[in-house]
């Protein structure tokens, strides 16, 4: 008889449910990948829309800070303040597929993106109109040392000519006193305001390096962000091909040729198990593997690699004729069946898993068929089969037993 080559498969359900639809009965035929039974996948299906979701605001957020990033240009080579920091927007440009899936997922990181550099420009600008005042403040304050230097050089040059003329009396000694009092105060004028000025500029220094830190700062915070969000994108992803993968397998389909053995289940609606087993296969191949007994007297000249006929009982060998096959394995001992019968079992392997009607069509064969097998152990002349019972008669004459 056919036997199957292979061991039956189990087809069973990893994440189990509801049983949907079944697809085949008992004693059909199934090609490899065809639908057997679907799951009802509403639970699956869901957890995976919501990772979906997750996903494409994991790449919008991680889209929008790379390109924020990118906007934010930090020169460590430039002496001027105004160049060691810039903001200039880059276009935020999303993949086609998320624009077309959540428009209003890009409409809102589109919106976010303005408004955190925005904020930053507004930052920075503060601090550009506190720089720019310290240096309007240093500019006036170099134009009054200039102002007072020149009337100190004056005023002490005055006092200088009115001295011999006070001491001569030409001059009234108050108008002397007026003259060193005046130099005196532009004297403590100049040192005042000559002691300002550093103050002032190490105030611009430190407005110019705020401006530095505030950017230094907020790219450093976006980058560790981004990071974050790279590695949540990561753990997400793998999630989802879990997810994906239930949401596949809720259609249970036939992981090879074959024939429907049993069903499990035929009430639509009832819950499976995860892993209990739903139906089994018969695998069927290419190649069938035939099983046949032979007695003991006839073993003698069989031996693996023989050729052979295989005659389906089930089909008229005289229309359909048989299978070419060869000996594949004989056993080592004998069995015996119920009657008492000793026999080998000898397994041939065909070269075709089917027979042909004229038309081309196809007359399957399944494991379980009744087989006669016809083993070729040799080929005999017209001439032979009629001397050979002459000559066995010679040899076995005039002699006793």
């Amino acid at each position: 008889k056919v036997i199957p080559s292979s061991q039956i498969q189990i087809i069973q359900s990893l994440d189990g449910g509801i049983l949907q639809e079944i697809y085949v009965q008992e004693g059909g035929l199934v090609i490899k990948g065809q639908p057997l039974a679907r799951i009802d996948d509403t639970r699956f299906r869901s957890d995976f829309d919501q990772q979906e979701q997750e996903v494409f605001g994991l790449q919008t957020n991680i889209i929008r800070m790379r390109t924020e990033l990118d906007s934010i240009i930090i020169s460590d080579m430039s002496s001027d303040w105004r160049q060691q920091v810039k903001i200039t927007k880059q276009n935020l440009v999303f993949p086609q597929t998320i624009i077309d899936e959540e428009p209003e997922l890009v409409k809102r990181q589109q919106e976010e993106y303005s408004i955190r550099l925005d904020n930053l420009s507004n930052q920075l600008e503060i601090l550009v109109r506190q720089i720019q005042q310290r240096q309007q403040e240093i500019e006036e304050l170099a134009s009054r040392i200039s102002t007072l230097t020149t009337s100190y050089q004056l005023v002490s040059r005055e006092l200088e000519l009115t001295r011999p003329l006070a001491r001569k009396g030409i001059v009234p000694e108050v108008e002397l006193l007026k003259l060193e009092r005046t130099v005196n105060d532009i004297q403590g004028e100049l040192q005042s305001v000559r002691l300002l000025r550093p103050k002032v500029k190490a105030s611009m220094d430190e407005a110019i390096l705020k401006r530095r830190e505030a950017v230094f700062v907020y790219a450093t915070d976006l980058r560790a962000q981004l990071n974050e969000m790279q590695t949540k994108l990561s753990r997400m992803n793998q999630a989802q091909k879990g997810a994906f993968d239930k949401v596949s397998k809720a259609v249970i389909a036939s992981p090879v040729i074959g024939t429907i053995k049993k069903i499990n289940f035929n009430t639509l609606g009832g819950v499976v198990q995860p892993g209990e087993e739903i139906m089994e296969i018969v695998p069927s191949e290419d190649k069938l593997l035939i099983e046949t007994k032979i007695t003991p007297k006839d073993i003698a000249f069989l031996h693996p690699g023989l050729p052979a006929i295989v005659k389906v009982t089930a089909y008229d060998f005289t229309r359909y004729g048989g299978l070419k096959g060869t000996v594949e394995h004989i056993s080592a001992d004998t069995s015996q069946d119920e009657e008492g019968n000793s026999f080998y079992i000898v397994k041939v392997r065909t070269q075709e898993s089917s027979l042909m009607k004229d038309d081309g069509t196809q007359m399957p064969i399944i494991p379980g068929m009744l087989t006669s097998v016809d083993v070729i152990t040799g080929k005999k002349s017209i001439l032979e089969y009629i001397l050979n019972p002459i000559l066995r008669a010679k040899d076995t004459a005039l002699r006793e037993r």
